[in-house]
């Protein structure tokens, strides 16, 4: 170390030490003068909001570098009327523009008359109001209020441990900008004005969506959330730029696997602990997310653009098995609920948002687009009152239905399970649909604290299965790109409706007056005569997961053994169209001998010499693990879990073939994953016709199927304890039956019309 810089930083240590008795004393006197106004008038004035009005604050930059220094910030009451300037350009700019693209348009607009030496957009850059702009703030709220305490106009305000670190880590940016202002919710809005509460959180959609941009806070710094997040940034633009990120990540994972260090490993652990934060479940951020612009996730005074973490998300999930190997099982499963949160949230946030831009004469309103995304992410997404499972969802849903449930100043007058059922009856009665009879949890009766009927759900319980719809729905990612083009494969372009069991036949559907009752109709198809084992993911759903059920001899609907082998794939797929078993092959991937015969007749999975042995067999002859997207030991799993299950009088396991074969060219076996998410918390089962379905865990010998008249799947119901009433017990894919065959037997004369009563 030379000399000077000695001096230098001995300097600097000095200047420290003489400024530490200032800092303390200049922290001490901001306290104090909060103290003696607090006293004197100890509340923040809120003036009440016009129509066009929105409160922002300004935040000042902190005085010293103490951590106990008080955010100190000023309320402004401000108006959203537009600069004459931005009036100009909107009314020259493309009508068809909205939100991000068009706020980004704007700030491109006004960046070309910056750099033409436009004096007016030189001293006002890119502002759209008079007094500048506006960002929203996106955090967790938690239950900690009054555990830290903010600066408001002079006065102390209690605020939670998370806001009050929210403000911390983007008060130094958002400071220095002087004429940009935040939006947040706890202090923007006036908590104690009911009336106001409830308009501006109606109001919280246009909100987001006006704002320039918007920061989201995932909480305190730790398990290297500054490496986590500056890793985020490098892969995604490595992603962009074509490299080949899922042959890094098995590189990275042979390497665990074989003891050795790989400097990656600790940035994708970072990576994993961000995606298991408690933000990422919250009910309310849904519309905050899904409506928010050009949003920075920030950790510390770590930053990444939500694109940015929405795309690693992605790559994270297309190779899950992988990434399992990275970070360890013991850190995924411990945490597995809250990751699922966040891949259910970040997968499905673009289609979110797609639906909201839709003009209101433009929404057609099916029950398909409400479950997924927006029912679905409501079950997994967590709320301190059970309520606002359904009011959070008010600002996403089509008018004509949150008309139905929000009663604005008296929705919290009513109880959680008038709630609940009010609010499945107004999805039934504004979409002519039965699906959302079986979006609950298979084990509502035992679990849910809320004596509902079985055909409503408690939105307060997860659901531990995927939807019974149609794949290419299911899975929809909606990524935009820096210049904000539409996604590659848009929901709308989608070759025709997925088919219904109801064949789109709409029946009579009725309510009791008490709402206890549903009035159907619909036609008896069979029962279940056999089924496997059960498959869950951590915990099982039934009693008892390991029974089998071996159906008795019976008839077979479905002809040869190709045929059969079709129809189990369609079944494990739910894929009645086919269109996705046929470009996964996965009945050509030859069975592993005695270790799997061994763990199909005991319900275990082992993967020792001999299954390694075949492995290494399959990779000479070409079947490549990559071809598998990072799903291959799940998969081995499920097949050798069915094994031993007779289909149409044949082993499961002798649909595989034995010997090794060369992989086909032309395969893509990555559909799989699907395959071991669908048998999750399900059963393959048999009917007393023959036929092949993938029913609930909890399904029972004897159990009824039916295909109701608004329904896009066969139903499994139950006698109930009045006489001729039903329970609802799930959704029953039944290949053969999924396209509307019953409807044309019931046409023919060979089934008829029930009239069925749900209780």
């Amino acid at each position: 170390m030379s000399q000077t810089t000695a001096f230098v930083g001995l300097g600097l240590r000095l200047k420290a030490v003489g400024r530490w008795p200032l800092d303390r004393l200049l922290v001490w006197g901001i306290k104090l003068l909060a103290s003696l106004r607090t006293f004197f008038n100890p509340h923040v004035i809120y003036k009440p909001l016009e129509t066009n009005d929105l409160r922002v604050l300004a935040l000042c930059s902190p005085l010293t570098s103490r951590t106990d220094e008080p955010v100190r910030c000023s309320l402004h009451h401000v108006s959203l009327e537009h600069a004459a300037r931005y009036k100009d350009w909107e009314g020259q700019a493309d009508p068809t523009l909205r939100l991000y693209k068009k706020t980004r348009a704007w700030i491109k607009y006004a960046r070309d008359k910056k750099a033409e030496g436009d004096p007016d957009f030189v001293r006002s850059g890119a502002f759209r109001y008079a007094w500048g702009d506006y960002m929203t703030l996106s955090y967790s709220w938690g239950v900690d209020t009054g555990n830290s305490w903010i600066i408001v106009d002079g006065r102390y305000v209690a605020v939670t441990e998370s806001l009050d670190l929210a403000l911390r880590s983007i008060q130094e940016s958002l400071s220095a900008q002087d004429s940009i202002r935040l939006w947040v919710d706890a202090i923007c809005i006036n908590q104690q004005d009911i009336a106001e509460r409830g308009g501006e959180v109606r109001r919280m959609r246009k909100i987001y969506g006006d704002s320039l941009g918007g920061f989201i806070h995932l909480g305190a710094v730790a398990n290297d959330s500054d490496l986590g997040l500056q890793s985020i940034t490098s892969i995604a633009k490595s992603v962009k730029d074509g490299f080949d990120c899922r042959k890094w990540l098995l590189e990275i994972q042979i390497d665990v696997v074989d003891g050795k260090e790989n400097s990656a490993q600790p940035a994708i652990v970072a990576i994993m602990h961000l995606m298991h934060r408690r933000y990422w479940s919250r009910m309310w951020i849904i519309q905050e997310l899904a409506m928010g612009q050009d949003q920075l996730v920030v950790c510390g005074d770590t930053y990444a653009s939500l694109a940015d973490v929405r795309q690693v998300l992605k790559l994270l999930v297309l190779n899950s098995e992988t990434i399992a190997r990275i970070v360890g099982h013991e850190l995924l499963y411990a945490n597995i609920s809250s990751y699922q949160s966040t891949i259910a949230l970040l997968w499905w946030i673009g289609r979110v948002r797609e639906l909201i831009l839709l003009p209101e004469d433009r929404r057609i309103i099916r029950y398909s687009e409400l479950r997924s995304p927006i029912l679905g992410l409501t079950l997994i997404a967590s709320a301190t009152d059970p309520r606002d499972k359904v009011y959070g969802m008010m600002g996403l849903l089509p008018a004509a239905l949150a008309s139905r449930v929000d009663r604005e100043d008296k929705n919290y007058e009513f109880t959680t399970r008038e709630v609940f059922v009010n609010f499945v009856k107004a999805v039934i009665e504004v979409t002519g649909d039965l699906d959302v009879i079986y979006a609950s949890h298979l084990q509502q009766s035992t679990l849910s604290t809320l004596p509902l009927p079985t055909w409503a759900t408690d939105w307060t319980l997860m659901n531990a299965r995927t939807a019974g719809i149609d794949n290419s729905v299911e899975w929809y990612f909606g990524l935009e790109d820096e210049d904000g083009a539409p996604p590659q494969a848009p929901m709308e372009d989608r070759s025709g409706p997925p088919p219904r069991a109801d064949g789109l036949r709409k029946g009579t559907i009725r309510f009791s007056d008490d709402n206890e009752l549903l009035f159907c109709e619909g036609i008896r198809i069979g029962s279940i005569q056999g089924f496997a084992a059960e498959l869950a993911a951590k915990t099982a759903i039934s009693a008892s997961p390991d029974v089998v059920i071996q159906p008795p001899p019976g008839p077979n609907p479905y002809g040869n053994i190709s045929a059969i082998t079709s129809a189990l794939q369609r079944t494990l797929m739910l894929d009645p169209s086919g269109r996705d078993t046929s470009k996964c092959p996965v009945f050509s991937l030859p069975w592993f001998g005695a270790e799997a015969d061994s763990n199909a007749e005991d319900g275990t999975f082992t993967f020792g010499d001999e299954s390694s042995a075949y492995f290494d067999k399959l990779r000479e002859k070409g079947w490549d693990p990559v071809k598998f997207g990072g799903s291959f030991f799940s998969f081995e799993a499920v097949r050798r879990r069915l094994g031993m299950y007779q289909v149409a009088g044949r082993l499961f396991k002798d649909y595989f073939p034995e010997d090794i074969p060369d992989c086909p060219e032309e395969a893509d076996f990555t559909a799989i994953e699907t395959i071991t998410t669908n048998i999750m918390s399900r059963r393959l089962v048999t009917t007393d016709s023959g036929h092949l379905g993938l029913g609930p865990a909890t399904v029972e010998l004897g159990d009824g199927i039916y295909v109701l008249l608004g329904s896009s799947f066969p139903v499994i119901l139950r006698p109930g304890k009045n006489d001729g009433h039903l329970e609802v017990v799930g959704e029953c894919y039944v290949d053969g039956f999924m396209k509307g065959e019953a409807i044309e037997k019931l046409d023919s004369g060979k089934y008829s019309l029930q009239q069925i009563t749900l209780c």
